[in-house]
């Protein structure tokens, strides 16, 4: 199966070492998923994406701004919870006795 990848967003001029500046985008910062990093843009239809050099490969608007929540410090908007009136279970709690070496004693 395969796992989806997270957005790391860092806002700032470090864009600059994956495009060049162009009309009808604004530069961001720069956006990593996975081992793929690039320029973030928002594009003039207010849709989001990766830069690098001349290839602009759209991404998620919604991903995209939960990640830029996160960047920016602000706490990402909770999850619904399914079934809210079921209680969750107990925390289950584990204590290891230690071993203890018992020297000789030399007389």
């Amino acid at each position: 199966m395969r796992q989806k990848k997270t957005y790391r967003i860092v806002i700032g001029l470090r864009w600059t070492s994956f495009a060049y500046e162009r009309e009808g985008m604004q530069m961001l910062g720069t956006i990593q998923r996975g081992l793929q990093i690039g320029a973030l843009v928002r594009l003039a239809d207010g849709s989001y994406a990766q830069v690098n050099g001349d290839v602009v490969e759209p991404l998620s608007k919604s991903r995209v701004e939960f990640a830029l929540l996160a960047a920016k410090g602000a706490r990402p908007p909770e999850a619904p919870v399914a079934n809210a009136s079921r209680p969750s279970p107990s925390t289950v709690v584990v204590i290891k006795k230690r071993r203890k070496i018992v020297l000789p004693i030399d007389a």
